[in-house]
């Protein structure tokens, strides 16, 4: 049965670019996807985003990223299973369609 866990995407810089990382809360730690995709994304802001996980072993080590971002919202799949999923808001550059990305990312929590 997945497991899913409530948190946030954010764009690393003010301008748009290729880093982010992606939050969630999961029994009181913090577990933190810090990931840069390969090309320049557009500007996106996602404050409700779900993570859906099988197991707490997913949730580590470094792990290639594919997915879509835009127009109306943004999912990132790891080869391992976890999928993060979300919204984007009015913050977002004005995406009109979807954008592949690829990228790569390392978990860590606290």
């Amino acid at each position: 049965m997945p497991l899913v866990a409530s948190g946030f995407i954010r764009q690393i810089g003010s301008a748009g670019g290729s880093k982010f990382a992606a939050t969630f809360t999961i029994d009181g730690l913090q577990y933190t996807l810090a990931g840069t995709f390969v090309a320049r994304a557009p500007r996106f802001n996602c404050h409700s985003a779900k993570l859906t996980y099988s197991s707490m072993g997913q949730l580590s080590s470094t792990r290639l990223i594919e997915g879509t971002l835009g127009p109306k919202k943004l999912t990132l799949r790891l080869p391992n299973g976890p999928v993060i999923e979300g919204l984007l808001e009015s913050g977002s550059d004005h995406i009109y369609k979807a954008y592949d990305v690829v990228g790569c990312g390392i978990w860590f929590h606290n």
